[in-house]
């Protein structure tokens, strides 16, 4: 197929992170809104409160780790780098079985909510596929599957793109139904009669009740929160692209807080409204236990009727679009796990045209896709949360032991607070939102495992036949299971900064490469600048034409530029040159006002009496100047002056 070993793509932007991010969590009300009522009743809400805080934990700290370590893979990298290989290992497998299961979960609710456009009783039928038998709606959804694994191979902007307009769609369309319901069909008395309200008193199937404990409403309400839990999975996603976000250090910290507002907005606020306008009893119920949010819909006054058959589209959109972050997200985890030698290195390849991971797109995708022919909706909900769970408690705990061991790491973003203790001669920082969601995440899991039969077995199955293939893996390479060579190659790169240094010619190369070793260091990416202004340019005698003087001028440029470049990279920057024609002052607002660039440098050099430059040199600094978190201004020791 033409692959060979290189990076991925940087092509997704601050909108498309936070679609990755929302698409995967915001689908989850669709499905949990209606389940979690039919566990907690009237205190629905209150489930989805407590389930919040573990995601607003785990969200935070996602988002201090994905800046500073910006590699795809998510929770496997910062497990590798806080403790060993293996524990990177879990944390990858562990994800591995979320996304996998996210992809058939999610491809089988979209394709529910498109059978509402079908003929009544044709959804639950089954159609012959070579003799056999299939359900119609795991037909559809597995067909779903394979255009999202044709769309994920041409690239991830292609995805990205068809993310970012579907969440828009699904923004505007929830935003309608919270304010309408709220609006029009909000009662508080009623609200607070089921938030007061016994809870469920019944045992329901599919729950591995506690025997020696008969208070059965408060059963319920832990399953309730598992349940709720289950609308707040899919972060990892934004973590998961970080390779091929632009900017990560800026986007992803937006990303995450602006995918932590939306859904908890959108989970607590529906969940307040549903239970305020139609009762759990209703919500719960046999024909809306599926689609919960259409029932809210047409239950609005006046307006309900027109917004049924929008919901069900929305519906459909919004799970569609979670279905396809699942692909995204397993294929690159995968990606980074072959890189790191924590699966055959024959998954770490991507293609040459595309530069997407083909095989990991095709090999889990189809799991995902024959997982979701089975149409078992149930069955595959039971598998939802068990992984991702263990991966985002990896993930806390990761936090917390790189504040301490990775110290040094600048972090253009951290998570607010910290309590600093002395243990055994040592002081050691405590992020109070990394243990909030350990502690969080580990009691929600344990209660999976208490609770969901098939969570349990499956999810624990998973887990052994994982850590048998490593075990013999790693054997084969002759490596060590517990090592830390892989994680040791996790270089934070997250505080990496674009900066564009304005270099005036003519100047003394060694000089302008010291002035700016000695005030910078290699965590800023250099673009080696100059402006070539054709209003104060005329042509030497015996030119012929302007524009073949200004080609050869820029191409003058570049060397001297080139010249300064070599001296930079010998010392270990990233280093590039740039020449640009145009008027001065108007290329250098352009460039000051761009978002490509992180920090502006202007190399000053001490003024003499009578210098023809000084009047320029101040135009340009009044221009700058109105950039000052931009602006860095670096002084050079005079060293002599390049004459051409």
């Amino acid at each position: 197929m033409g692959e060979e070993e290189q990076a991925l793509k940087r092509d997704v932007g601050w909108y498309g992170s936070f679609s990755m991010g929302y698409a995967d969590v915001g689908a989850d009300v669709y499905i949990a809104l209606g389940l979690v009522a039919l566990y907690a009743g009237g205190r629905a809400p209150l489930a989805f409160l407590v389930a919040a805080i573990t995601y607003v934990a785990t969200a935070l700290a996602y988002a201090e780790l994905a800046t500073a370590y910006p590699y795809a893979g998510g929770a496997q990298v910062y497990s590798m780098k806080a403790l060993n290989d293996f524990a990177g290992f879990i944390a990858g497998w562990a994800v591995m079985l979320d996304y996998t299961v996210d992809i058939a979960f999610f491809s089988l609710a979209s394709a529910g909510y498109l059978t509402y456009f079908l003929p009544s009783g044709l959804a639950s039928g089954q159609v012959s596929v070579g003799g056999v038998p299939i359900a119609l709606l795991g037909l559809i959804a597995t067909v779903l599957v394979m255009l999202l694994l044709l769309l994920n191979i041409v690239g991830i902007r292609t995805s990205s793109f068809f993310n970012e307009i579907l969440v828009a769609i699904d923004l505007v369309v929830e935003s309608a139904i919270l304010i309408l319901s709220l609006g029009l069909h909000f009662n508080w008395n009623f609200f607070m009669h089921q938030v007061t309200a016994g809870g469920v008193n019944l045992r329901l199937p599919d729950i591995d009740y506690i025997g020696g404990l008969a208070n059965l409403p408060v059963q319920n309400f832990l399953v309730a929160i598992t349940l709720a839990m289950s609308s707040f999975i899919g972060i990892e996603s934004i973590a998961q692209a970080a390779e091929e976000t632009k900017k990560p250090y800026r986007w992803i910290p937006r990303a995450n807080k602006l995918s932590i507002v939306f859904v908890l907005i959108f989970a607590l606020g529906l969940s307040i409204a549903a239970i305020g306008g139609i009762g759990a009893e209703t919500l719960s119920s046999s024909q809306n236990l599926n689609s919960p949010v259409t029932a809210m819909a047409v239950a609005i006054p006046t307006v309900g009727q027109y917004l049924a058959p929008i919901v069900a589209f929305t519906g459909f959109v919004i799970c569609y679009v979670s279905t396809n972050t699942g692909v995204i997200g397993v294929s690159r985890v995968v990606f980074s796990m072959g890189r790191f030698q924590l699966l055959p290195q024959w998954f770490y390849k991507v293609h040459r045209v595309f530069r997407t991971p083909v095989r990991s797109i095709l090999i889990f995708g189809t799991i995902g896709g024959a997982l979701a022919l089975t149409g078992q909706l149930q069955l595959v909900a039971n598998l939802y949360n068990f992984g991702a769970l263990l991966s985002y408690i990896m993930v806390n705990i990761s936090l917390i032991v790189l504040r301490n061991t990775e110290q040094e790491t600048y972090r253009v973003w951290k998570v607010p607070g910290e309590i600093t203790i002395k243990w055994k001669e040592r002081r050691v920082k405590i992020p109070p939102v990394g243990v909030i969601g350990t502690l969080s995440c580990l009691v929600i899991w344990l209660l999976i495992i208490i609770y969901h039969e098939a969570g349990r077995i499956l999810g624990v199955s998973w887990l052994f036949v994982g850590i048998v293939g490593f075990y013999f893996y790693r054997r084969s390479q002759n490596l060590s299971i517990m090592s830390r060579q892989s994680g040791s190659e996790i270089r934070p790169s997250g505080y990496r900064m674009n900066a564009l240094a304005l270099i005036r010619t003519p100047e003394d190369p060694k000089a302008v490469a010291e002035a700016l070793k000695r005030s910078l260091d290699p965590r800023f990416d250099l673009t080696l600048f100059t402006v070539i202004d054709p209003t104060r340019i005329t042509p030497g005698p015996g030119t012929v034409g302007h524009y073949d003087y200004l080609k050869r001028l820029e191409n003058a440029e570049k060397e001297d530029l080139e010249e300064i470049a070599g001296m930079l990279q010998a010392e270990g920057f990233k280093c590039q040159v740039r020449v640009a024609v145009g008027p001065l002052l108007e290329v250098l607002r352009g460039e000051a006002e761009s978002e490509d660039n992180d920090a502006l440098i202007l190399i000053k050099r001490k003024s003499v009496k009578g210098d023809v430059e000084k009047e320029r040199l101040d135009s340009v600094y009044t221009i700058l100047s109105k950039y000052p978190g931009k602006l860095m201004v670096v002084r050079r020791v005079e060293m002599g002056t390049k004459r051409r």
